[in-house]
């Protein structure tokens, strides 16, 4: 989910959107052992402030979250307990600020709500009147590197040679419990009017997830020449019927993934990648990252530019 955390001192508005899951107030500083949402934002905070690695998110406050914290209160001279307070907060909060750069889109669109009634927002960046692409990231919950990929792209100098829409989270119920599935188990990427077929998590019928409903309202509207679908842990740039061959090596030399064919071991059915491409001119491909993340500095600079490049765009 995208939103704001207000500890300590407040981030600056060039800070939107930041990563997270759910905010906290100064009575409830989540604790060493705990395991919850609160402590999922606090992680997903201090990924974003560069001390803690983007795979170590998984909600648990243990000795890796400590020790990014005491990384961080070293680096502001503060005492080095690895236990939260106002000052730590701040600290963390100014830590942010430094590693983000100017926004880039202009317009922020809250585009539908998940079955729990969390925000699914779609952000435009880029040039209106040029050729549109959408980039979506966390359809599956514990699949959250594309985030920051999607931070790179929404950071930085203007982009230009683009119409861009980028959707960081499309399962924020998913993040914020840190699961693959969207509520009754249901895969989201098994769910949408193509190829569908009733089977575990695929739910009952297709669509029926708004979740779902969401997304293809969203692109049937903006109509993409390009959709990028970012997820984990397979490592490489889809091939399996890909639709755009030049896209598919555009991604994979300038990510510098492999080109694989991810067939989902035969149950591809169901899938947003096949439904967009049997029903739109335009072409959706799948990129995946691997189980071990990428720098911070790599996946919001080198990668991001790489998925600009790959689809006609470039910085201002």
């Amino acid at each position: 989910m995208i939103i704001w955390l207000s500890v300590g001192a407040s981030a600056p508005a060039t800070a939107e959107p930041q990563l997270g899951t759910a905010a906290m107030t100064t009575s409830s500083y989540p604790v060493y052992g705990q395991r919850s949402a609160a402590v999922r934002a606090l992680q997903n905070k201090l990924i974003a402030a560069g001390y803690l690695k983007a795979e170590y998110n998984g909600g648990y406050f243990g000795p890796l979250t400590t020790a990014a914290i005491k990384r961080l209160q070293k680096a502001y001279g503060l005492p080095e307990t690895g236990r939260l307070n106002a000052a730590t907060m701040s600290a963390l909060n100014r830590a942010i600020a430094a590693h983000t750069g100017p926004r880039t889109w202009y317009h922020k669109e809250t585009i539908g709500h998940s079955a729990s009634g969390r925000a699914i927002v779609a952000y435009r960046a880029g040039e209106p009147g040029k050729r549109v692409v959408v980039v979506v990231a966390t359809m599956h919950g514990e699949e959250n590197f594309g985030q920051y990929v999607a931070r790179g792209l929404l950071e930085g100098r203007k982009i230009k040679g683009v119409d861009l829409w980028v959707v960081p989270v499309l399962n924020p119920d998913g993040l914020a419990h840190d699961r693959r599935w969207l509520n009754g188990n249901v895969d989201l990427n098994r769910n949408f009017p193509n190829s569908f077929i009733i089977r575990a998590n695929s739910g009952p019928r297709a669509a029926s997830a708004v979740e779902t409903r969401v997304i293809m309202k969203f692109l049937n509207r903006v109509n993409p020449r390009y959709l990028v679908s970012w997820h984990q842990p397979l490592y490489g740039v889809d091939s399996y019927f890909v639709k755009d061959k030049g896209l598919m090596n555009r991604l994979a030399d300038g990510l510098r993934l492999p080109r694989k064919w991810l067939n989902c071991n035969g149950s591809c059915h169901g899938t947003m990648t096949g439904w967009f491409n049997a029903n739109h001119k335009g072409a959706a491909i799948t990129v995946e990252y691997g189980s071990i993340a990428r720098s911070l500095a790599t996946m919001k600079g080198r990668d991001a530019n790489a998925v600009l490049a790959a689809v006609g765009g470039h910085r201002a």
